[in-house]
């Protein structure tokens, strides 16, 4: 943990500071809002995004630090799915991807995915699993992650999202699962992905719901409760981002939020957090999209 924060703190010393001056998706005002993350807000469309813009090259470097080192803050999660995959177990996606597939890519009329930020492969796999006949595409800019994919035959490309405007095909359905809040060039992935959607095609995703700092009353000034810049870039709430898209031609964008915390039995925040959401007083970690091209 300390190394990869150690990292970070070293990208954004040395980095040249090129900084975002009005609103990367729709040009609006900006307004600084957390000066310890550089995190500025769009008083248009209420964006929340990093106003530093860092470099292709700092990216991988983050994504190897954080998941294929020896003691990567994430390593042991791919281990553990890898594994998984490897030992032909059953795939668990969780319970609300698990819903937004079956509606829209396992409803038996959807014939082609893309998914950006493909990992290991666990979403690929899983749809393979559940259907052979459905084309599938995985993008992965992390080169182990894709080479474990390659492992398990799956469809996938080592890049970043950018490649999308060189693949012939169109897609039913793209997909990003805790990926958005990744991308630096938000404008332009969503201007690809609605030039690579076919007709009604749909946006699926889930990202951390910036909100859920309002579960931290005492919360430290500045505190987001959620990756830093450079691992996150781009910060959203249940009404910012259905906003975001709807701005870059897409319609019937609902947005849920994730209701109930985590089961964490030896924390007792989470029964008092599980006591709040029942009456609709907590702010869930999760946000998931579905959205339809215009």
């Amino acid at each position: 943990m300390m190394m990869a924060l150690k990292l970070f703190e070293n990208v954004i010393l040395l980095l040249k500071m090129n900084k975002y001056t009005v609103c990367k998706i729709c040009e609006g005002e900006i307004k600084l809002i957390n000066k310890k993350y550089n995190l500025i807000q769009c008083s248009n469309c209420e964006f929340i995004f990093c106003s530093t813009i860092f470099s292709q090259d700092q990216f991988i470097a983050v994504y190897d630090e954080l998941y294929n080192k020896e003691n990567a803050i994430y390593r042991n999660h791919a281990v553990v799915e890898y594994a998984m995959l490897l030992e032909n177990k059953k795939i668990k996606v969780g319970y609300h991807r698990s819903r937004l597939l079956k509606k829209h890519v396992l409803n038996g009329k959807c014939e082609s995915v893309l998914e950006i930020g493909s990992g290991i492969g666990l979403i690929g796999s899983y749809i393979r699993n559940e259907n052979k006949q459905i084309k599938y595409l995985g993008i992965e800019i992390d080169k182990e992650s894709y080479q474990k994919s390659q492992f398990l035959k799956l469809n996938t490309i080592n890049d970043d999202f950018t490649v999308i405007d060189t693949i012939e095909e169109s897609f039913d359905v793209i997909m990003l699962w805790e990926v958005i809040e990744h991308l630096q060039d938000l404008r332009l992935f969503l201007e690809l992905a609605n030039k690579k959607l076919n007709s009604n095609g749909k946006i699926l995703l889930s990202t951390p719901n910036y909100n859920k700092i309002y579960n931290y009353p005492e919360r430290e000034e500045d505190a987001i409760f959620q990756d830093k810049p450079p691992v996150h870039l781009n910060f959203f709430t249940k009404e910012n981002i259905a906003s975001i898209f709807e701005l870059n031609h897409f319609v019937k964008c609902k947005a849920t939020v994730k209701k109930f915390p985590y089961l964490d039995i030896k924390n007792k925040k989470f029964y008092i957090d599980f006591l709040k959401s029942i009456f609709n007083h907590y702010h869930g970690s999760t946000i998931y999209l579905e959205a339809t091209k215009e």
